[in-house]
């Protein structure tokens, strides 16, 4: 009989996760008698017995759980029966359709508590559950303190201005006796919106543990090896991952499926170069096969990366995007509107926001006009290019210069070698 009083007893000692959910009922409780006895005092004439009782389900059903509301819906049945009591069965004080409009909200109100309770959402609603979700995924994209001379720009916007996305990017800062090194992967999971982001959540973790962790070659392969083991209905995901020498500007790009990064060099001919690296999608093969793509990021110039809801759409490619893209840059660039330039093309490129959309820039800033070099090692170079000194005219046209032993040694050092 002890035990049994104690355990009573236990039930009504105050516990973390009950106070919300009693001062909710009480409120909730205290409302609704207020409400039916200014409607008896008032006659039913400016306050409605039926509005007070809709309008308090529907409030409390957002907070109270199943047996909250059950006890809260014992309390409407003696209200009404209290006004019933003093006024009988008149029309005027509860119409028949108001009686019915206050069982469908009640019924609605159990029922949602009821999908709430099987969550496991009795203290946080889902939105907060989805706002922490999204936190979770920017702080996967938080970069990391990069060194003068460089910017970093990311820019994401959800699917139909949802709150979180299929699309996440992950940095990493890896200093080595070689230099400092930039890992960076833009990630876009099958899907959009709220139905991807859960997946790109779950997807984001894997990421991140393996960005930088890893050898370069093996990344790609780690995650995809990752992603089919959950076997998702949906299992795949695109995916670019950029090491970058934040000393000599050398990067390399690896793809699965992913849309090609573009190199914008405004002083170099072409003036864009489209990165050859290939690559098939995560999720879908056992094992990936592509293609791996190097080039040197000189003073001046900006590397872009981007996922396919900002160069394609329902009603144009991808060529006829990507060209959107290349001549927002060239508008822009011209104009020196530098700063914040991912969050211009995120917002000027796409024509319509049925996806989600990632934009990257990363930029090597242009070297003082007082440190270009002059003279027999600049001359030959098209006006106004900038470039480490002793480069020849040939990798100033995109040809692959050859660095030497050192700088091969620092390559394999920072892990910048050719797939497989």
């Amino acid at each position: 009989m002890k035990a049994g009083f104690v355990r009573n007893l236990r039930r009504w000692i105050p516990r973390r996760e009950r106070p919300t959910q009693r001062v909710a009922l009480l409120l909730a409780a205290v409302t609704l008698v207020l409400g039916t006895a200014w409607s008896i005092l008032d006659d039913n004439h400016q306050v409605k017995v039926a509005g007070v009782i809709i309008i308090v389900i529907v409030l409390s059903s957002l907070m109270l759980s199943v047996n909250g509301m059950l006890a809260l819906l014992g309390l409407v049945a003696l209200c009404l029966a209290t006004v019933f009591r003093v006024h009988g069965l008149n029309s005027a004080q509860l119409s028949p359709s108001g009686f019915v409009m206050v069982l469908v909200t009640g019924l609605v109100g159990v029922i949602q508590a009821r999908k709430r309770d099987a969550l496991g959402l009795k203290e946080v609603s889902a939105e907060t559950v989805i706002g922490l979700i999204r936190e979770r995924l920017l702080v996967q994209s938080q970069l990391p303190s990069v060194p003068d001379g460089w910017t970093v720009e990311i820019e994401q916007r959800p699917a139909d201005a949802a709150a979180i996305s299929g699309d996440f990017v992950s940095t990493r800062l890896v200093s080595t006796p070689a230099g400092q090194h930039l890992h960076l992967a833009v990630i876009d999971v099958s899907g959009s919106g709220i139905a991807a982001g859960p997946r790109a959540l779950l997807l984001s973790g894997a990421v991140g543990g393996l960005l930088g962790s890893v050898p370069p070659d093996d990344f790609l392969q780690a995650a995809n090896s990752y992603l089919a083991r959950q076997q998702w209905s949906l299992g795949f995901a695109s995916a670019i991952y950029v090491l970058l020498d934040l000393d000599t500007g050398e990067y390399s790009v690896r793809v699965a499926g992913h849309p090609p990064a573009v190199h914008f060099r405004p002083c170099r001919a072409p003036v864009w170069r489209t990165s050859a690296a290939t690559g098939t999608v995560l999720g879908v093969l056992p094992t990936l096969t592509g293609e791996l793509d190097r080039e040197v990021l000189q003073p001046g110039e900006a590397l872009f990366l981007y996922t396919d809801g900002v160069v394609e759409d329902r009603t144009r490619d991808i060529d006829t995007g990507t060209g959107r893209l290349k001549d927002t840059v060239e508008q822009l660039a011209g104009q020196d509107q530098w700063p914040g330039l991912a969050r211009q093309l995120i917002e000027r490129v796409p024509t319509q926001a049925v996806d989600d959309r990632t934009v990257v820039l990363i930029r090597r800033h242009p070297v003082p006009a007082k440190e270009v070099p002059t003279g027999p090692v600049a001359a030959g170079r098209p006006a106004g290019s900038i470039g480490p000194v002793g480069e020849s005219a040939g990798s100033a046209a995109g040809e692959q210069p050859d660095q030497g032993a050192s700088a091969r040694g620092q390559r394999d050092v920072a892990g910048l070698r050719p797939l497989g």
